[in-house]
């Protein structure tokens, strides 16, 4: 057995007690994530004005009730999907607590994520119940619930959840040689909403864009697994599109750590 697959091993036997004890972390904050439904208001807002648009007819075939499934859905997708960490690793490396964490055994990366698997199991219940009831009282309501293609939405959400993680640690990594790194993550965020389909579905864009979009990693935060669930998108699509999206989280993910490699040796340069 190799050094490298012995370190794996190691590193998820610590695992399970890593998730108990941000769970319970988690836990003491409670509250703060009642935030969530507050900040999911956003698409509400989008939804109403589409929904009035769309009395005339349909628009690039979304009607109503279309324009509705979409962003309940993407109030739920990005529930899953969406992260915050750059700001945290400003402050661990502005502050010089990273020193901490690279003493320790394992990679301080495991921690953050911990912390937002831990953060998906509070902050999923609490978006999905009100989502649903509004998707059950809403009518002409449809949405592709066949085994195949729910497991296709679970695997889109876990790959934009992934694109979101990887892209915002490679953000926060610009922490050991930026002092505002949290103004790079709200251009990114921004970016992402309104290339991603969280502001405005990718199938209202011109067609050449959509060609576009659909060739960039920022569809699997929101755009990506709606379609997929209120079957927009056929499954081998589908899975053409998650299959470029996650080779898109793999190019970011080694982008990141040579990110922190130079960061680090920077970091510890200066004695911190």
């Amino acid at each position: 057995m190799g050094y490298h697959t012995r370190d794996m091993l190691r590193t998820l036997k610590i695992y399970p007690a890593l998730l108990r004890a941000y769970w319970q972390r988690a836990l003491v904050y409670r509250a703060t994530y009642l935030v969530v439904l507050v900040n999911a208001s956003f698409p509400l807002v989008m939804m109403a004005i589409w929904i009035g648009l769309a009395q005339g007819g349909a628009i690039q075939g979304y009607g109503a009730a279309g324009f509705a499934a979409y962003y309940l859905a993407a109030i739920l997708v990005r529930r899953i999907t969406g992260c915050g960490i750059v700001r945290d690793i400003e402050l661990l490396v502005r502050n010089g607590d990273l020193s901490v964490y690279l003493l320790r055994p394992l990679d301080v990366v495991h921690f953050y994520i911990a912390r937002i698997l831990t953060a998906r199991l509070i902050t999923i219940p609490i978006v999905a119940a009100p989502v649903l009831i509004g998707m059950l009282i809403t009518p002409g309501i449809q949405l592709n619930l066949t085994p195949y293609n729910l497991a296709l939405f679970a695997l889109a959400c876990a790959v934009g959840l992934a694109f979101e993680f990887t892209a915002q640690y490679a953000i926060g990594g610009l922490s050991f040689w930026m002092t505002q790194a949290h103004g790079a993550s709200a251009a990114f965020t921004l970016a992402e909403s309104f290339l991603g389909g969280y502001i405005v579905p990718l199938a209202l864009f011109p067609a050449t864009l959509q060609i576009v979009l659909q060739a960039l990693p920022f569809q699997s935060s929101v755009a990506l697994p709606v379609e997929i669930l209120i079957g927009r998108v056929t499954p081998d699509a589908a899975a053409a599109r998650i299959l470029l999206c996650a080779a898109w989280v793999f190019a970011i993910a080694l982008g990141a750590r040579l990110i922190w490699r130079a960061g680090v040796r920077s970091f510890s340069a200066v004695g911190a």
